[in-house]
């Protein structure tokens, strides 16, 4: 056991690998007040996450469990064991519907703060939809404080007790993003884009809806000459090579390994976000900020248009494929004054960096006894 006497909280995320809830808690790592912190993380297995957040603070402790979907009760005998090697003041699950397996051996093991986090929102189209209906009821019955990165999230996991919920939102390091007209047309040269670039960044999954994205791309690659970019990975990431290929857009489709985004956001001419449900929709703040104008599913919430550079279409049948590959093929321009819109909405670490070890700090003040 280390010798450490900082305030401990552990973080359960579960994968780690991709997606943005490890992308956003490293962002506000990296800014919190880590002298009177210390993050420790719960996930499913080695991941580069590990590396980053380690890079952030040598001293975290990354402890590995069976993943929830699989092994419900073996991973809460797991946490059962971490919880007890540390006296953790918070136990932070960032799991949504699954902190109704995540937050149970917290309870028992006496933890005094137990946040359940919404970061993402579901209806009767999403993916394990049964499952996360009845698990919605016992995701937070053991936690005694509330988090989301939306008020859509919120409504959607608390219900009722929605406005019990404290919003942090998932700021990102705008100074990233932001470039000028000169620096876009140097990143485009240097990343070999020559055409309108359309952009997709994130997991190849259910939820992000890509297959759709492929027919609308088609159709807007047969209105004009255009390249997508898909910069993530997944399990549906061969799926979607074959399909490309049938939809007679594989030469024009670049599948890309996870990377650094900023590059892309910048290099883009739109961003493209068919998802299925969404929290929020992170990657549409980064595009913003970035200056790239979005079309983003109906199903991703209006809090994500921060700049007023958002078009919100339906996403489901093959008219509306058609609809987004006529917006896909006449988006032109840029944002104007996207980063400085993004940082005037509350999205800027740079000013909101410190919020969530600001909120420890509230709740130890009011949950631990005062020396």
């Amino acid at each position: 056991m280390q010798t450490d006497n900082r305030i401990k909280t552990i973080q359960i995320i579960g994968n780690a690998r991709l997606g943005g809830v490890a992308s956003c808690l490293l962002n506000y790592m990296r800014h919190a007040d880590l002298e009177r912190f210390r993050f420790d993380f719960v996930t499913y297995g080695p991941s580069p996450f590990d590396e980053a957040a380690h890079a952030a603070d040598p001293r975290a402790r990354i402890f590995t469990i069976p993943p929830f979907e699989k092994n419900p009760l073996g991973a809460m005998r797991a946490l059962k064991k971490i919880f007890g090697e540390e006296d953790y003041f918070a136990a932070h699950s960032h799991m949504t519907t699954l902190s109704a397996f995540a937050l149970p051996p917290a309870a028992a093991a006496g933890i005094p703060l137990r946040i359940c986090h919404a970061h993402s929102a579901f209806d009767k189209h999403s993916d394990h939809y049964a499952v996360k209906k009845l698990l919605r009821p016992f995701a937070a019955a053991k936690a005694n404080r509330l988090m989301a990165c939306s008020r859509h999230a919120a409504e959607n996991l608390f219900k009722k007790r929605a406005n019990e919920a404290y919003i942090l939102k998932n700021a990102v390091d705008v100074s990233r993003f932001s470039c000028t007209e000169a620096e876009r047309a140097e990143i485009k040269r240097a990343l070999g884009i020559q055409e309108p670039l359309a952009l997709f960044t994130g997991r190849f999954v259910y939820q992000k809806n890509l297959p759709f994205l492929l027919k609308a791309f088609a159709s807007a690659a047969a209105r004009r000459p255009m390249t997508l970019a898909l910069l993530g990975d997944g399990k549906e990431k061969e799926a979607l090579e074959a399909e490309a290929a049938k939809l007679g857009v594989g030469g024009r489709v670049r599948l890309l390994p996870p990377a650094d985004p900023a590059p892309w956001y910048k290099a883009a001419d739109v961003f493209c976000l068919p998802s299925r449900y969404e929290g929020l929709g992170m990657s549409a703040i980064e595009a913003q900020a970035a200056g790239t104008p979005c079309i983003l599913s109906d199903a991703v919430p209006q809090e994500a248009d921060v700049t007023g550079g958002c078009t919100f279409l339906p996403a489901k049948t093959d008219a509306d494929a058609h609809r987004w590959g006529e917006a896909m093929a006449n988006a032109a321009g840029r944002i104007e004054n996207g980063a400085d819109k993004v940082r005037a909405a509350g999205y800027d670490l740079e000013q909101a960096g410190r919020l969530l070890t600001d909120y420890y700090a509230a709740q130890a003040q009011a949950l631990l006894p005062q020396k």
